[in-house]
């Protein structure tokens, strides 16, 4: 078995252990702890080869989550895993309805307007409760894209490229 960014997802990186029984504190990469919840084996990369972890319990915890596995119940038996990254099979993701993407899929995808002219490159995804929005930067200027279809016309996951309609007042053209 062999970890590939074609086979793979990062999901996590482990960032200490958590009490005496075996729990780890991890740095979550998903957006919510659902993602480690319906994945019943994670992968990290050791020095020996990948590694499978079998999932026992997943928790929210502050700003992190905590992971338990299964076969590691004391802290010595975690202590390898510290500053590791969790994988999780491409395979588990669930199935997305049309017009919806995994942030993944979205992070470095160039931004271009409807006339042709560059924005940028997604550097990250904003959650707010009505919809998420592209952080989208060039050289030293930061765009916010909303995520709506009023701005966003067209995605090409395998070309990497978004086209959006610019409203008035969502860009600076002079930063054009």
């Amino acid at each position: 078995m062999e970890i590939s960014p074609e086979t793979h997802l990062a999901i996590g990186k482990v960032v200490k252990p958590w009490g005496l029984k075996g729990a780890v504190k991890v740095y979550s990469y998903a957006e919510s702890i659902e993602s480690f919840l319906r994945i019943p084996e994670l992968l990290v990369q050791g020095k020996d080869g990948p590694t499978v972890l079998s999932l026992e319990e997943a928790k929210k915890h502050q700003k992190g989550i905590l992971l338990k596995f299964k076969g590691r119940d004391r802290i010595e038996a975690v202590e390898d895993l510290v500053g590791l990254t969790l994988y999780m099979d491409r395979k588990e993701l669930p199935r997305l309805e049309e017009d919806e993407y995994y942030w993944y899929e979205l992070i470095g995808m160039e931004v271009c307007t409807d006339s042709g002219k560059s924005v940028g490159t997604i550097e990250k995804v904003l959650e707010t409760r009505s919809h998420d929005v592209y952080v989208v930067r060039k050289g030293e200027q930061e765009s916010l894209i909303p995520a709506i279809r009023d701005v966003v016309r067209k995605v090409d996951v395998p070309a990497k490229r978004m086209i959006i309609h610019a409203v008035e007042g969502l860009l600076n053209e002079d930063d054009l």
